[in-house]
């Protein structure tokens, strides 16, 4: 099943809100179950995948009011005008907004507060959105060791560590790593130079489509909804929204829901104008939701069949019997694919302990293969049609979600190795 939706999603051919209900719906009746418990699995899902769905449909009217208004509009002219046509300066500023507004740990408000800060200027200077993609989820896999991120406090509970003494170890390597990502955002900006990315594109850079380059959306009337009077005021509004979303116990999608309500009646008078600023963006706004909420269904089944916990059970089983003590490297190198597959909660807390358990009939290091299980599979938590903060990424940039796994996954596997080669030279694995 998994395979099969992965193939549906890279080929393009059927709408992803088509493969995550269907093929799920179909693979649970062939295990046999009835079509009773399958909607009970369908409701399980789609409840974890709800607050994502209403987070999407308000953040991003609520970013493109605030381009339509021309909030981003001095940024953009200032970096463009400062840039000019250097490409990695412009990828680098990316991968340090990116690790900064990581530092919370929230995924979601990472790529709420780096793509509307960037797309445009990406848009100007003829980059790739992908790109903007990429090195976010490359940022968010080397920020999320913090002790306050998910994938670190789910090691310290399966291992039974102080979440802290986890993440005391894995500093350094979270120094270089932040290094590696701002190396590999300049890379990204060189292979984007050599497509011709500029104000004046060259080469492929000028192949990209109308949709790509226009800055209103599609929607001509755009330069007579700009605000550049009240530019402060909305600078301050979304300054509040993102405080809230980073201070505060309020759901991420509250805080959009109160920025749009401020927005709205700052920048436009009377409902007709207010329901007119809502509508120009319905399209995009309803499209990403549906998928997610969607992606609940292919969740639910996974988790309420039991298929995760079979997968785990037959990965372990088939792991050759010759990696003997070499096993934290060789299940760290893998743990990228094999978290893909699993999903985040099954990676830690089903396919972790069963590795841990072989590991001790090797005499193999709890400890090492571990750390080498976490290292490996962060790099892959945005590359999963598991998490839905995948598809809340797509969206944001305008990436369909097969451009973003073709381009994305073979970076972000390469980067998990190459980290879990630093990890060990340095120590923190034991080889």
């Amino acid at each position: 099943m998994i395979f099969l939706v992965v193939y549906l999603l890279i080929s393009g051919k059927v709408s992803p809100m088509v493969i995550f209900v269907a093929v799920p719906f179909v693979a649970a009746l062939i295990c046999g179950f009835t079509p009773a418990q399958i909607f009970e699995f369908m409701k399980k899902g789609v409840t974890t995948t709800m607050s994502t769905a209403v987070l999407f449909l308000f953040s991003i009217v609520y970013f493109s009011i605030m381009n339509d208004v021309g909030l981003f509009d001095p940024l953009v002219n200032f970096l463009v005008k400062r840039a000019g046509n250097n490409i990695v300066l412009v990828t680098m500023a990316t991968g340090i907004i990116a690790t900064v507004a990581h530092l919370d740990g929230t995924t979601a408000g990472t790529m709420l507060i780096t793509v509307p800060a960037v797309l445009p200027i990406y848009k100007k200077l003829h980059i790739r959105p992908v790109v903007i993609c990429c090195i976010i989820a490359a940022a968010i896999s080397i920020m999320n060791l913090v002790p306050w991120g998910g994938p670190t406090a789910r090691t310290a509970i399966v291992t039974g560590r102080d979440v802290n003494a986890i993440w005391q170890e894995l500093l350094p390597l979270q120094g270089l790593g932040i290094i590696l990502i701002l190396a590999f955002s300049a890379y990204l900006g060189m292979l984007e130079k050599a497509r011709g990315a500029g104000i004046n594109p060259t080469g492929k850079a000028a192949e990209l489509t109308e949709d790509l380059n226009s800055d209103d959306g599609g929607h001509g009337e755009t330069d007579s909804m700009k605000r550049p009077e009240l530019v402060w005021i909305n600078a301050l509004v979304t300054v509040g929204v993102i405080l809230l979303m980073c201070l505060t116990k309020i759901p991420l999608y509250g805080a959009f829901m109160i920025g749009l309500a401020f927005a709205l009646a700052i920048n436009f008078k009377g409902a007709k104008a207010q329901a007119k600023a809502v509508s120009n963006h319905a399209a995009a706004a309803l499209s990403t939701p549906m998928i997610l909420l969607t992606t609940g269904v292919f969740i639910g089944v996974l988790k309420n069949t039991k298929m995760m916990d079979a997968m785990a059970n037959m990965l372990i089983g088939i792991m050759p019997q010759a990696i003997g003590s070499h096993l934290p490297i060789f299940i760290g190198a893998l743990s990228g694919p094999i978290g893909m597959m699993l999903g985040t909660d099954s990676f830690f807390f089903g396919f972790m302990p069963l590795v841990l358990g072989v590991g001790e009939k090797f005499a193999a290091s709890a400890h090492d293969i571990a750390m080498a299980m976490l290292i490996g599979k962060d790099f892959t938590i945005l590359v999963t049609p598991h998490n839905a903060t995948t598809f809340l990424l797509c969206g944001l940039a305008g990436v369909s979600i097969k451009e973003h796994l073709k381009f994305c996954t073979p970076y972000l596997w390469i980067l998990s190795w190459i980290t879990l080669a630093v990890a060990a030279l340095i120590g923190i694995v034991g080889i």
